[in-house]
């Protein structure tokens, strides 16, 4: 992944979106940090309460009310889970779940379930894991849980990617069973990202509701895009094989666009747009199709 992005040259601000190059170049984001940054606008005021929450002080890893509040702002958002812990980093979380599962982190795989064919994930017997149920476990690995998608059949334990950017926000595993994370106790996470990663909550139960981040958006961006991109929700997956991808994510960038630097982890229709961003995109990706 690292090795795509440093393609992208180097950046001197971002507004929403947009991202701005020392070179003058400007580029339309349609990765979002693997959307943390995908509420857009509505997500602003997740600086100011960051902002806020320092000025109190909340910058160590005590506990307090503020991760009571962020606890029950995500088990409202992902109703199937019953537990929840937190943890300063995906990092820390992909290895207390490799834990869970009694398997080594570094045979521990994460799945993206955004498409229709993963919404039944098939599951095992269980034999080999510590996570003991009637309904077996899921053979493959731990499932990251977006924004705006149905949580898969069978999913078990899962790791939240919260709207929220990356230094302001804890990694979060959920568990369908609170006896599962009973001796697992999480890290203890700095108040700041407790309050910041509410904020961000409930900016996408807003948007959730009020539909402003929605189908009639998403559809907009098809008109232009539908060719080179499958899209499940808001979430984009090239038309073309991991063997192109690279030479994919480089004609994207001559057409003004990031994409994500990673086959298989899915771009994603930016909350704001213009139609003459997505002009230059689908015309820099109609010429490379056509090579």
């Amino acid at each position: 992944m690292d090795t795509l992005l440093r393609l992208l040259p180097p950046i001197r601000r971002t507004r929403g979106p947009r991202l701005y190059a020392a070179d003058g170049r400007r580029f339309l984001d349609l990765w979002l940090d693997d959307g943390r940054d995908i509420l857009g606008a509505a997500g602003r005021s997740i600086r100011t309460y960051a902002a806020n929450a320092s000025d109190k002080g909340l910058l160590r890893p005590y506990p307090g009310l503020y991760e009571h509040r962020l606890e029950k702002a995500v088990l409202a958002a992902w109703p199937a889970f019953k537990a929840v812990r937190f943890y300063l980093n995906e990092e820390r979380a992909l290895a207390a779940a490799a834990r869970l599962y009694g398997r080594l982190i570094d045979t521990f795989e994460l799945i993206e379930a955004i498409e229709p064919e993963t919404a039944g994930i098939a599951v095992d017997s269980g034999q080999g894991s510590n996570l003991g149920s009637p309904t077996g476990s899921l053979d493959a690995g731990l499932v990251k849980l977006r924004p705006f998608t149905p949580t898969p059949q069978g999913c078990r334990l899962a790791l939240a990617r919260l709207p929220c950017p990356r230094p302001l926000a804890p990694a979060c595993l959920l568990a369908v069973d609170k006896a599962w994370l009973e001796n697992e106790e999480g890290d203890l996470v700095p108040a700041m990202m407790h309050y910041a990663a509410a904020r961000a909550m409930a900016s996408y139960a807003k948007v959730s509701l009020d539909g402003s981040y929605g189908e009639e958006l998403w559809k907009r961006f098809d008109r232009r895009m539908e060719p080179h991109f499958r899209r499940f929700g808001p979430y984009l997956l090239p038309r073309t094989g991991p063997a192109r991808y690279e030479d994919f994510f480089e004609t994207a960038l001559e057409g003004g666009a990031l994409v994500s630097p990673q086959y298989g982890v899915p771009s994603m229709v930016p909350p704001e747009f213009d139609d003459g961003e997505l002009a230059k995109l689908a015309t820099a990706l109609d010429a490379w199709h056509t090579d």
